[in-house]
């Protein structure tokens, strides 16, 4: 008789009935997954959300004064993450949810929300690491005079602390490989901003419905078939990008 083990249960020292067991739970659980993932992920292309303020923020990351890079940035990825909580917060919770986000309340300040999305997992580590970095700049600029010492602190969280994230986005066909080589400071800074805001907004959206369903998030949205809205979303970060590296080599 041909038995149907995947080899990390075949290898084990069990009967071939546990072994059977073993193998029908896992095969009966990842076609549950598998059909609540096609279930949210047709659910989430019916409601994706208008584009229109990201295209407008991705454009100001192309010129905008790089002072005032960290503050604009910082003010929409406050609010992407206020409109989460207003979004997956029951309208219910004792006080109201306004008293959370308004205020002198829990989740009133962008560093709040960055700590408990976070601490419950609500979007991926890296983006709000990211978006906490950029809030410590934002911070400087709105709180120190001396601009010497503050283009010094810009320069330094772009080369030393940043996650060099253009490296990744020379793959041949979308922008040349090693194009990020001869880019400036200031103009990966600026590509990373794009893309890091591009991020926020995809999982600000998408992320908590996949944690509430008990899914895996980076695959539910990066990896099979993703939503419809990733593509839409890397089209809006690839045209400013594109802008970026034009202007920065003009």
């Amino acid at each position: 008789m041909t038995r149907y083990w995947d080899a990390d249960i075949e290898a084990m020292d069990l009967s071939a009935e546990e072994k059977n067991g073993m193998q029908f739970y896992r095969n009966f659980s990842t076609a549950i997954e598998s059909r609540r993932t096609e279930e949210l992920i047709a659910r989430l292309n019916e409601s994706a959300p208008p584009l229109d303020e990201l295209e407008k923020v991705t454009t100001l990351m192309v010129r905008e004064q790089p002072l005032s890079l960290s503050v604009v940035a910082c003010a929409y990825a406050d609010d992407l993450l206020k409109q989460m909580y207003k979004r997956e917060i029951p309208a219910s919770v004792p006080g109201g949810r306004n008293e959370l986000l308004n205020g002198f309340g829990p989740l009133s300040r962008l560093a709040q929300r960055l700590q408990v999305a976070y601490a419950f997992g609500w979007m991926a580590p890296d983006i709000l690491i990211e978006l906490d970095l950029l809030r410590r700049i934002r911070n400087d600029i709105s709180h120190k005079w001396d601009m010497d010492q503050l283009q010094l602190r810009l320069q330094a969280l772009a080369e030393e602390e940043q996650h060099p994230l253009e490296k990744h986005l020379g793959d041949g066909t979308h922008f040349p490989k090693g194009f990020h080589e001869s880019l400036s400071v200031l103009a990966k800074f600026r590509v990373r901003l794009v893309w890091l805001l591009g991020r926020a907004f995809y999982e600000s959206h998408y992320f908590v419905p996949a944690v509430k369903l008990r899914l895996d998030p980076q695959s539910v949205l990066y990896s099979g078939t993703p939503p419809t809205l990733l593509g839409k979303m890397a089209g809006i970060c690839v045209k400013s990008t594109r802008a970026i590296v034009a202007a920065d080599a003009g």
